[in-house]
């Protein structure tokens, strides 16, 4: 019983370290939104750097308006009606 818990405890203290440690990496949060089709959406993202977090956010946000792939192409290819990034 003992080893037991004192495994659990180790375990969930990696995990704990591990999110610590990569919610610290990303520093750069920036919101997107995209209107598609007479619809808007709106979608934060965090990474190490802009581009990768601006694409992340503009993926979030067209999967929110789009139904298919077809959609989603066009989408990730639209301008952002929105843009804010923040360190």
């Amino acid at each position: 019983m003992a080893r037991t818990a004192i495994s659990v405890a180790i375990g969930i203290a990696f995990i704990s370290a591990v999110i610590w440690y990569a919610l610290d990496a990303t520093q750069i949060q920036c919101e997107i939104c995209v209107d598609y089709k007479g619809r808007q959406a709106c979608s934060i993202s965090r990474a190490a750097d802009v581009l990768t977090a601006e694409a992340q956010a503009h993926s979030g946000a067209c999967s929110q308006v789009t139904g298919g792939v077809t959609e989603t192409l066009e989408c990730d290819r639209i301008r952002s009606s929105v843009r804010r990034c923040s360190e």
